[in-house]
């Protein structure tokens, strides 16, 4: 089936996407437009309308009201959601779309009862879902002024936007690195200007005066709309072209916490933040993980970052310490193995298993081995997380015409694994575990034939 404008919307399992259908696109386009109260007054729970279209498709009400208090997904901000009844008929609003900009489309869960053209109906959204969204869409215009003002870039540009209920995430026109020092000082800016209660202004102007007006801060882009567009000011702070609803002042966005930044793509960074409740769970989550880790560090939350940058440097120097005794028990372990080596026509011939040994430690032992005796030929496993094969081949036994690779894609197909290497030195890594002795057989048998 065709279809166009994607919308998102919660089910139980999470968001799954799904489409709106060009048939019902087509079948409400020439609707009038819809009056949009939520312009008039963003902080209007419940409304009054009539309905003017319905439509049933797929499982689902498409229903567009006369006047409506429910936000379509425009700017970024994800579409409302809430409940719409009439005296005999109740459903759930999962998503709310608009047609070309001018027709609000409903799309609905039927609870009971059925609905009418001409019905009328009382409308109710889901509030604390919206209201969380407005906080985070001022949010978003205060935390990209903030790093405009931190990054000394007067014409930053927004790339995308992402308005949820939980998080919110912008896109910048920014292409050089951005510091953690940096990040900080844009959330303390941002976090001052929601404490100072600036109030949240919005007009309509003409794009050409706006722009006159304001300048680069508009952030003016080539799919920017021209004539009448809708300007949202932050007293003496921000002021951005958006379609977003929004509260009346900074203070209530309640507090920013940035969460992450990071380089999206060449000359665009990603930054998400969260706001209100979202941001104090996300800190109160925080601070009880530091708290926690402090406890088992047996020592004040304050002092976390010391205790665990003194662990780090003194696992460091354990590390070096086991590598040191890896490479002497190593030494040991190569002269043992050439002492019982086997002796094939002027070569010592070495295919053995050891057990727990990784990686390293085997090159370590062939390393030994072959830099000792350049008559010495070696194929070592061992058996760890998956199977590890080392081999090696001395000066000699090379000009003898010992070619330890030549059976490398036959190992590899053995251990369904994967790995690479030279007459002078091989080594694989495989899932088949209990694949190890065929592979030394198969090393064995050959060098053994000589």
């Amino acid at each position: 089936m065709e279809t166009h404008l994607s919308y998102w919307f919660e089910v139980k399992h999470g968001l799954i996407k799904m489409e709106l259908p060009t048939e019902i696109i087509r079948n409400f386009q020439n609707f009038p437009e819809t009056k949009r109260i939520f312009y008039e007054d963003a902080y209007v729970k419940n409304f009054e309308s009539q309905i003017l279209g319905i439509e049933k498709l797929n499982n689902y009400y498409y229903i567009v009201l006369k006047e409506t208090a429910f936000f379509p997904e425009s700017g970024g901000q994800e579409g409302d959601q809430g409940i719409i009844t009439s005296s005999s008929a109740k459903c759930k609003v999962v998503d709310t779309q608009a047609i070309d900009e001018r027709i609000i489309v409903h799309i609905c869960d039927r609870i009971k009862g059925d609905f009418h053209v001409g019905d009328k109906v009382y409308g109710e959204i889901d509030w604390n879902l919206r209201y969380n969204r407005m906080r985070h869409h001022t949010g978003s215009h205060i935390v990209f002024a903030a790093m405009r003002e931190v990054l000394e870039k007067e014409k930053l540009i927004y790339m995308g936007v992402h308005v949820g209920e939980e998080l919110c995430r912008i896109d910048i026109s920014y292409d050089k690195p951005i510091s953690d020092s940096q990040m900080l000082e844009v959330e303390r800016l941002a976090n001052n200007v929601i404490l100072e209660n600036r109030p949240v202004k919005i007009f309509y102007m003409d794009r050409k005066d706006a722009e006159k007006t304001y300048g680069d801060k508009l952030g003016i882009t080539e799919v920017t709309p021209t004539g009448l567009v809708r300007v949202v000011e932050i007293e003496n702070w921000d002021v951005a072209l958006c379609s977003g609803t929004h509260v009346k002042s900074t203070v209530e966005v309640g507090i920013i916490k940035i969460l992450e930044r990071y380089k999206l793509k060449k000359g665009v960074q990603r930054i998400r933040f969260a706001a209100g409740h979202s941001a104090y769970n996300k800190i109160s989550d925080l601070i009880s993980k530091i708290s926690e880790i402090a406890r088992i560090l047996n020592t004040s939350p304050y002092e976390v970052d010391k205790r665990v940058k003194g662990i780090i440097a003194r696992n460091n120097e354990l590390k070096k310490e086991i590598e040191h005794l890896k490479k002497n028990i190593a030494k040991h372990e190569a002269k043992e193995l050439l002492n019982n080596a086997v002796r094939i026509n002027e070569l010592k011939v070495i295919v053995k298993a050891i057990s727990d040994a990784d990686p390293y430690y085997l090159q370590e032992i062939v390393k030994n081995i072959v830099s000792k005796d350049p008559t010495a030929v070696v194929i070592i496993g061992s058996i760890v997380d998956k199977v590890y094969i080392v081999g090696g081949a001395g000066k000699n036994a090379i000009k003898k015409g010992i070619k330890i690779n030549e059976l490398i894609d036959e190992a590899k197909n053995i251990i369904e694994g994967k790995g690479g290497g030279s007459p002078y030195r091989i080594q694989l890594v495989g899932t088949k575990k209990e694949k190890l002795s065929e592979v030394l057989r198969l090393y064995e048998k050959k060098l053994l034939k000589r």
